[in-house]
């Protein structure tokens, strides 16, 4: 677990270990992230038991980048170059958006073009926003709506857009 290089971080979370000084292990920042989230009545240890199971599906994809672990689930026949995923995070601000710009050229680089994750309450949006922004000069996009409910919001990223044809 993490020691002297944790502080409280009200945009991320309680428990920040920044991971320049103290890189953490996948299954530390799952259970540290999982103790911060509102679980809704589950258990801490319940939600990690339906973690182990979901991180062990064969179509599961499991990437660590710092102290950030993203989870995606790639589609099925025409859908199989998307991806939805989630992203647990105990890293520093600054450090989750540059591992978030890390993780999209990571999929990119795997032929993955769309990839989306939903977010509740607003408090992730300045970094949303940020993650967006770092993007403009590698030929990515990012997009975000709110919820109907607006309970939360889904980020959309076109992660290799389509180029128009020319006529010669």
């Amino acid at each position: 677990m993490a020691t002297g290089h944790q502080w409280k971080n009200q945009v991320l979370g309680d428990v920040v270990v920044d991971s320049t000084q103290e890189p953490l292990p996948a299954p530390s920042v799952l259970s540290m992230a999982a103790a911060e989230l509102d679980l809704k009545g589950i258990t801490v240890e319940a939600a990690l038991l339906g973690l182990a199971h979901e991180v062990s599906l064969p179509d599961v994809d499991l990437v660590q980048v710092g102290n950030t672990v993203f989870i995606g689930h790639k589609g099925k026949g025409e859908a199989k170059n998307k991806m939805v995923g989630r992203a647990f995070n105990v890293d520093t601000a600054r450090n989750f958006v540059n591992n978030y710009v890390k993780y999209l050229t990571t999929l990119r680089a795997k032929g993955i073009t769309h990839y989306s994750i939903d977010f509740d309450g607003g408090e992730l949006v300045p970094v949303a926003k940020a993650i967006g922004k770092k993007l403009r000069d590698t030929g990515m996009q990012a997009h975000m709506a709110p919820f109907k409910s607006n309970a939360g919001y889904r980020v959309y990223f076109l992660l290799q857009p389509k180029t128009e044809k020319v006529a010669a």
